[in-house]
């Protein structure tokens, strides 16, 4: 799922137009969307990123980098 190469960007000339009415409906709908999709999937999305941590991590220690505090 990591194959970019068929993504074609969003122009805001590919949008319609709308009424500011449904603007906002739209709006709302993709909100609301994107919050019942990170709940559902929270528990794979904050392994991913972790995952991702580690395996960078990882080449930094074999590439020599060293460590400090973090910085937060």
């Amino acid at each position: 799922m990591s194959d970019t190469s068929k993504i074609h960007p969003l122009l805001p000339s590919d949008l319609p137009h709308l009424s500011d009415e449904a603007a906002v409906e739209v709006l709302d709908f993709l909100h609301e969307l994107v919050f019942r999709f990170e709940a559902h999937y929270c528990g794979q999305i904050h392994l991913h990123y972790a995952q991702q941590e580690q395996a960078q991590r990882l080449s930094q220690v074999a590439a020599g980098v060293k460590f400090s505090e973090p910085p937060f």
